[in-house]
């Protein structure tokens, strides 16, 4: 038996996966894409649109990287295709692809452009579940709203033991 915490990671917005993490025996999730597009986020509000178009879900994402041992999921644009190509030509080295994911590309696109196609970006499937800009403390509360609900419901199917 494990002796740490488990946090679950990955594609999590929602209260409903945060009370499904929990059902799984998760100590909690971790929480990344689903904060960028919150009051606070200090990023260009062009992204934040991006992020809750309503025809956004989990095929908007692409995995890029795999062949360097690096593999992430980005936003899926014309510079995580131009990645995929360059890797699919095998034997890549990371000089061919360095000033596409450049942390520098990146960094503009959030602060200067809001050009979401002109940059290499992390995001999660959960890209598709996002729809308003919530403050930190608003979505927070209702995550944990929502989990207790799901929770809650789960717990009525639990029958008590007669033994």
């Amino acid at each position: 038996m494990l002796k740490v915490p488990v946090i679950a990671a990955g594609a999590s917005g929602t209260g409903r996966q945060l009370a499904a993490a929990l059902a799984m025996g998760a100590h909690g999730i971790t929480m990344a894409t689903r904060f960028l597009c919150t009051v606070e986020a200090p990023i260009d509000q062009k992204v934040k649109e991006t992020l809750m178009n309503p025809d956004m879900d989990e095929r908007s994402t692409t995995i890029v990287l795999g062949t360097l041992s690096n593999a992430t999921r980005v936003f899926k644009n014309g510079v995580s295709k131009k990645i995929r190509e360059i890797e699919s030509q095998g034997d890549v080295d990371f000089s061919q692809v360095m000033p596409l994911a450049s942390g520098s590309r990146t960094k503009k696109m959030w602060q200067e452009t809001g050009d979401t196609e002109d940059a290499m970006w992390s995001c999660s499937q959960s890209i598709g579940l996002i729809s308003d800009i919530p403050t930190c403390k608003d979505l927070l509360q209702r995550i944990v709203a929502e989990a207790e609900d799901r929770l809650s419901v789960g717990m009525r199917c639990v029958v008590a033991s007669k033994l």
